[in-house]
């Protein structure tokens, strides 16, 4: 990995002459280097390739959020080229990945803080990026919405069940008559996995799903599916959008207690549709199609109930 090194010294970044960074590297679908000094006990730069259109498309958005939301992301030093090709680098941030920190949770109290820290991580987030496009993007019709998910979800070989296919065209239904919702660009992949956690800040990083979707909400489940309060039983997941957390971020952008259940769906046929139709990420497709199984269920005895 001396390449690292010659690239960062040919920058400016760092002393050609000091031999006292070290280098690790983090095996990922695009490898991820993070340079340390002698000094810090966490990462000075963090670099990665910038092979392809989705690479360059990442860093684009990385530095346009920096512009928005300051720390909240890392900050970006900028796209360079070495022996003819091209990496972007940004700063290292204090903190741990979730892998690191899930062995220092100790006690309920400290998961309920950390917890609490990260919803507030999210609405500053969304909170600014909403500022910032609330004047370029009208509100959406979640309706509509719904719909693409669905199409994209069958694109991907799946096939709709009688039941959920009647529970879409209720939701579509349901979604037509309820007020238009603000448009919201989400992070896409807004989970534990993707946030450096340190003693006083919380830190989003990987930005390649960004505006996977603009409907509201669709990150606030992400991240509850992925927080340790979440069982992994689908019994239990599939009734996220009951949660406390979630019905009050729907209040706030005004969306009806009753409709949450319509987000929801939404969010399950999105991250089932091509986002996770890799090997990658067939495990948690598997958990996930058992998710939706699970509230299909409990959305037909809910109308069976309702209809009685």
């Amino acid at each position: 990995m001396l390449f690292i090194n010659k690239l960062l010294s040919n920058v400016g970044l760092i002393d050609s002459e000091e031999t006292n960074y070290s280098i690790a590297c983090i095996s990922t679908s695009r490898p991820i280097y993070l340079v340390f000094d002698k000094n810090s006990g966490y990462p000075i730069y963090v670099v990665r390739k910038a092979d392809d259109r989705a690479a360059l498309q990442s860093h684009n958005i990385h530095t346009r959020l920096y512009k928005l939301v300051g720390n909240l992301v890392p900050q970006p030093i900028g796209l360079y080229e070495f022996s003819g090709k091209k990496y972007d680098i940004q700063r290292g941030v204090k903190g741990a990945p979730w892998f690191q920190l899930k062995s220092r949770i100790y006690t309920e109290e400290a998961r309920t803080q950390l917890e609490i820290r990260i919803w507030q991580t999210l609405e500053k987030f969304q909170a600014a990026i909403h500022s910032e496009s609330k004047n370029e993007i009208k509100n959406l019709q979640p309706h509509q919405e719904l719909r693409k998910v669905r199409e994209a979800y069958q694109s991907s070989r799946e096939i709709l069940s009688v039941k959920l296919e009647k529970l879409v065209e209720r939701a579509v239904y349901d979604l037509s008559r309820s007020p238009t919702c603000p448009s919201i660009p989400q992070h896409g992949d807004f989970c534990l996995n993707n946030l450096i956690v340190d003693t006083n800040h919380i830190t989003v990083i990987d930005f390649e799903d960004f505006s996977i979707t603009n409907m509201p909400m669709y990150d606030h489940f992400t991240l509850a599916l992925s927080l340790p309060s979440c069982s992994d039983e689908p019994d239990m997941a599939a009734a996220t959008f009951k949660q406390a957390s979630i019905v009050g971020a729907a209040r706030t952008l005004g969306i009806p207690e009753d409709i949450v259940r319509w987000h929801f769906l939404h969010h399950l046929l999105l991250r089932l549709g091509p986002w996770s139709s890799g090997e990658k990420r067939a495990p948690y497709r598997a958990w996930l199609q058992k998710v939706l199984n699970r509230f299909i269920e409990d959305q037909v005895k809910f109308n069976q109930l309702a209809n009685h």
